[in-house]
C-alpha cells in the first residue's frame, strides 16, 4: 500500500522522565520496546501500581496536528509538537479516531507500529487549559506497541495497513 496522500510525521518528541512536554527531536529511534530515551519504553506498564506487571500496550503515542490546531483555534491556546505527550506528531491522517486496534501504521522506511487503543487524555495536559482532558476525548491520539524497529524523522511517510 502506498503512503496515504499527504500523510506524514510533522515532528519527534522524547522524554526521559514522565509528564508533559515531550521534548522534540529531529530524530527518534523507535527500539523493540518503544522510543530509545523516552519514560514511557520498555516491556511493562510502568503505571501499574500493584499486583502483577502487564505487558506495555503504549510504547508510542502518537497526535495529529489537525487536533492541536483544532484545540488551539477552540480554546486560545498554543499547543505544540509534544505538548500533549506524544512521540510522533502526524498530519494528513485526520484525529486518528478512526484508527482501529491491530492496524499497523508504517514510518518512514523502516518502523512499523501496531495500534493498540485510542489514548485517554490525562489530567497532566490540563497544565494548558483547565477543560484539555475534556475537551479532547476521543482525539488523544493513539498508543501503539513496536513491530518492527527504525528511526523517525520529521518529514517521514506515514502509510496505515491492517494487521497481516
Amino acid at each position: 500500500m502506498e503512503p496515504q496522500s499527504g500523510a506524514r510525521v510533522v515532528a519527534v518528541c522524547a522524554r526521559p522522565t514522565g509528564g508533559v512536554p515531550k521534548e522534540l527531536r529531529d530524530l527518534i529511534v523507535i527500539k523493540a520496546n518503544g522510543v530509545e530515551g523516552d519514560y514511557h519504553a520498555g516491556p511493562v506498564n510502568r503505571h501499574k501500581k500493584k499486583g502483577d506487571p502487564e505487558p506495555n500496550w503504549r510504547q508510542v503515542t502518537l497526535v495529529a496536528q489537525e487536533v492541536l490546531d483544532s484545540l488551539n483555534a477552540r480554546l486560545g491556546i498554543h499547543l505544540k509538537a509534544g505538548d500533549l505527550g506524544e512521540n510522533i506528531l502526524v498530519a494528513g491522517l485526520g484525529d486518528l479516531s478512526q484508527l482501529q486496534k491491530g492496524e499497523r501504521l508504517h514510518v518512514g522506511q523502516e518502523a512499523v507500529l501496531e495500534m493498540t487503543a485510542q489514548n485517554r487524555p490525562c489530567d497532566t495536559i490540563r497544565v494548558y487549559h483547565p477543560s484539555l482532558p475534556e475537551e479532547i476525548a476521543g482525539r488523544r491520539g493513539v498508543a501503539a506497541v513496536v513491530v518492527q524497529p527504525g528511526p523517525v524523522r520529521p518529514g517521514d511517510t506515514l502509510r496505515v495497513t491492517t494487521r497481516p
